[in-house]
């Protein structure tokens, strides 16, 4: 078992963490005590998040598919608190694009945040986690590639990548005592995907298909997160667990 105040005062990382899941994460951090220093790309929408998350959130504005820019947000996080407990990998693009649509710009674009940051975030901070004592990396995927819906072949391409990662990195620096998890969450009704996509058949399908009749929110997810950074997850690492309602079984 963990209690919530081995989190206070440690300091968590979230990428994309402006609004849906990610200001889910950052939120459920903030009010275990964490600074939590979170970036997005878009600067009036980080800020207003930053203020209602309160005095321990601390926003940094950044294009993860720019290196420079994922370096940057790694260097704000070590000037300001000197080491890092826990990185949430989170920012994804969605974006829904058709096989015969495809490009080489589209690909670029969509692996290079979904997939390309991921690793990238986490080699920019790996001697910031050598430095905390969480020692917690958690990568956000779907369970979009486990159906192989349509249109998603580029996104689940990308996805899907994170496994390989994951796996790949938790047993690279397990000898550090760094764990590497992830977490695969199914359709999850953030504001973004009500107001863009989600309709009334989409809701219907969900809650015959999953075996939790009710629709799945953000704050179904953030628990797992917590769940999985912390001491009560000590022994778990490599691993990718589904929050989708049961309607995916592993």
């Amino acid at each position: 078992m963990f209690t919530a105040d081995e989190f206070a005062n440690r300091v968590a990382a979230v990428t994309g963490g402006s609004e849906g899941l990610g200001f889910e994460f950052c939120r459920s951090l903030c009010e275990l005590g964490c600074e939590v220093y979170f970036c997005a790309r878009h600067a009036e929408r980080g800020q207003e998040a930053a203020r209602g998350l309160g005095a321990r959130a601390h926003f940094f504005q950044a294009d993860l598919t720019i290196p420079g820019q994922v370096e940057a947000f790694a260097s704000f996080v070590r000037e300001a608190a000197g080491r890092l407990d826990y990185l949430v990998n989170n920012a994804a693009n969605d974006d829904r694009i058709k096989f015969d649509d495809l490009s080489v710009d589209e690909c670029d674009r969509m692996w290079t945040l979904n997939l390309r940051s991921y690793l990238l975030m986490s080699k920019a901070c790996i001697e910031l986690l050598r430095k905390g004592a969480g020692k917690g990396i958690v990568n956000i995927g779907t369970t979009n590639y486990m159906f192989g819906l349509e249109p998603f072949t580029i996104y689940n391409a990308t996805k899907s990548g994170i496994v390989g990662f994951t796996r790949s990195l938790a047993r690279e620096l397990g000898k550090e005592g760094i764990r590497v998890n992830m977490v695969s969450p199914g359709w999850i009704m953030t504001e973004k995907q009500l107001r863009k996509y989600v309709t009334a058949e989409d809701k219907e399908v969900l809650l015959r298909e999953q075996s939790v009749k009710r629709l799945i929110e953000a704050k179904d997810v953030a628990p797992v997160v917590v769940f999985l950074l912390s001491s009560a997850a000590g022994a778990v690492s490599g691993q990718n667990l589904v929050v989708d309602g049961g309607r995916f079984f592993q």
